[in-house]
């Protein structure tokens, strides 16, 4: 693998982030991901980094940036484009260009559907021509909009959620880029069409696989999207898995897939592309020991203010990992009445079974627990996860898959956390399996899981710990813990358990409904 040492030439970026719409509704974290983003690259040594903010951000001044940036570049330099912001669909100029019939836009903050307002906005044409005028140069492409979709799971109603980056449009009835003058930059547009994701030299990162809308989110406390908030991560060093001072786009690949499937609860999944050029780039990364930093804290809130008690008593419970706020779009949120228990996502994890205040305690210590979980598993190999059907809340009865992939060969040891917080062991299965030979795990060949959807309902969880050798430890106190709620106490020496003996961390959620 290419270390950052081997790579010659600069990284320059190009840095953009809008919330400020003047004509469609407005953002609120799209500039955070922006500045984020401007921060840790500056943070790993990029010195070239341009940032334009909401109305700075119009068409012309995105283009004449990208031109000065291609023109003090070299070929032997990395260039970074990355948006953040509202993203739509038009119908496509070209004629059966689109397999779909529609062109994907990227919308600025002045942009309006009728004249001129609807002139600000970059077409997939507008890309392509700008990384054609990039020349051989490796640009990665980093895009945090959505275009098209639907939500993955409905969202309930009694959760104020954020918005999403995706804009619906009219046709559009005098269109000014047909006839506008075209930008130098975009000198190189042949008339042709080309797929943003075919490019030999780019990588095309994409906040959504088509058909998925994404939501903003409140990560760490503030408006955020998941896939700025996962690259900037990843560029703190997060993403480099085998730790030898540089990213590989493979690395980065593998690191955004999981990392923002995990941090939306499998609500987004990304898309990325690399380019046959592009494959020996190497992202630069931070000199910061990341690993040290603590866990962030998770936020309750409760239906009715009689609650308030029992919750400041879980708040001292967890010091310093749980606080108590009024808000409904808190990571937890208690409708005491209904007796569920659901996430700023808009998911119940625990429906009609949180009746009392010892109920909601095993969510909670679940919760936290998971959150620390999630946390290590950025810190080591992620392990990838997936759930057939993967749209949607299971019925009752259904069967459902989870697949379980890791890039190693070794050893393996699988619980589930359900939703009402016990724990179960699922592998090494005792009973079925009393040698423990369905515990080896060869290197990217799925470990599947078939289950059905059955009480408690609302949101498990199904964790695999990978690791190079056994880990009789840990296998014997999961077994101790199989069929009991997780207790607060235990918690945090079987964190320290995992994290000792694991070398790759999967979590994958499966949410589930009552029949009828």
């Amino acid at each position: 693998m290419t270390t950052a040492s081997a790579v010659s030439g600069e990284w320059r970026a190009l840095v953009i982030g809008i919330d400020a719409y003047e004509h469609v509704s407005p953002l609120k974290g799209a500039v955070n991901d922006a500045r984020d983003i401007a921060q840790t690259l500056t943070a790993a040594g990029v010195s070239d980094l341009t940032t334009l903010y909401d109305a700075d951000a119009s068409r012309q001044a995105i283009l004449d940036a990208w031109q000065d940036l291609v023109a003090r570049s070299s070929s032997d330099d990395v260039l970074v484009l990355s948006y953040a912001g509202h993203g739509a669909q038009e119908e496509e100029w070209v004629k059966g260009s689109e397999a779909d019939g529609f062109d994907e836009v990227f919308l600025l903050a002045g942009f309006n559907v009728t004249a001129p307002g609807n002139g600000e906005r970059l077409r997939d044409d507008d890309i392509a021509a700008m990384l054609r005028a990039a020349g051989d140069r490796s640009v990665l492409v980093l895009a945090d909009s959505c275009h098209s979709g639907t939500m993955t799971r409905s969202v309930d109603p009694r959760i104020a959620r954020l918005g999403t980056r995706l804009v619906g449009l009219p046709p559009f009835e005098n269109d000014v880029l047909r006839d506008a003058d075209l930008h130098p930059v975009l000198s190189k547009k042949d008339g042709t069409t080309e797929d943003l994701q075919q490019f030999a030299n780019v990588v095309y990162v994409g906040a959504t696989v088509d058909g998925q809308v994404i939501p903003e989110l409140m990560i760490a406390g503030e408006p955020r999207g998941a896939l700025s908030w996962s690259f900037a991560r990843g560029v703190e060093g997060r993403a480099d898995l085998d730790r030898d001072g540089g990213i590989s786009m493979s690395e980065l690949s593998y690191f955004l897939q999981e990392t923002v499937r995990v941090a939306t609860e499998g609500r987004q999944t990304p898309s990325l592309t690399i380019g046959g050029e592009t494959r020996s780039a190497v992202l630069p990364r931070v000199n910061d020991d990341t690993w040290t930093r603590g866990s962030e804290s998770l936020t309750v809130s409760a239906s009715t203010a009689a609650a308030r008690p029992v919750l400041e008593q879980l708040s001292i419970k967890h010091s310093g990992r749980l606080s108590v706020v009024e808000t409904q779009s808190a990571d937890l949120f208690w409708d005491v009445e209904a007796g569920d228990v659901l996430t700023k996502f808009g998911d119940i994890v625990l429906r009609k079974d949180a009746r009392t205040a010892d109920h909601l305690a095993d969510v909670v210590t679940k919760w936290v627990f998971l959150s620390d979980l999630y946390t290590l598993s950025r810190d080591i190999i992620p392990v990838e996860g997936t759930v057939q059907p993967a749209v949607g809340h299971i019925r009752e009865g259904s069967p459902l898959k989870v697949g379980l992939r890791s890039e190693r060969d070794g050893f393996m040891t699988v619980f589930a956390l359900e939703a009402d917080g016990t724990l179960r062991l699922l592998a090494p299965d005792r009973t079925a399996d009393p040698l423990g030979k369905d515990t080896t795990l060869q290197a990217d060949e799925v470990y599947a899981l078939n289950l059905r959807a059955a009480l408690p309902f609302g949101a498990d969880h199904i964790v695999l710990v990978q690791s190079a050798k056994p880990m009789p430890k840990l296998v014997t106190v999961l077994s101790a813990l199989d069929g009991q709620p997780l207790d607060h106490s235990l918690s945090g020496n079987l964190l320290k358990l995992i994290g000792e003996s694991a070398d790759g961390i999967g979590i994958t959620g499966v949410y589930t409904e009552p029949a009828g």
